[in-house]
């Protein structure tokens, strides 16, 4: 498997945190994900940024143009 850096390692492991903070008395979700065998992290709001981050070290096989789900297989 490979990402964005080369080859990436067959297993992949991530922290995920995630928080909530104050703001104008109304709180929001706030978070940070890191990537174990690198060391890399993000601070993130939204889950369009932790899908980024994410997808940067794990690429999933497509089929017939959608991603491609081993569960959603097994399922069947």
């Amino acid at each position: 498997m490979s990402n964005e850096y080369g080859p990436g390692p067959p297993l992949n492991t991530f922290i995920v945190r995630f928080w909530r903070e104050p703001r104008s008395g109304h709180p929001y979700w706030r978070g940070q994900i890191q990537h174990i065998q690198s060391g890399e992290h993000v601070a993130f709001t939204d889950k369009a940024s932790l899908l980024h981050f994410l997808l940067r070290w794990v690429q999933m096989p497509e089929k017939g143009g959608e991603p491609y789900r081993e569960m959603d297989q097994q399922k069947q």
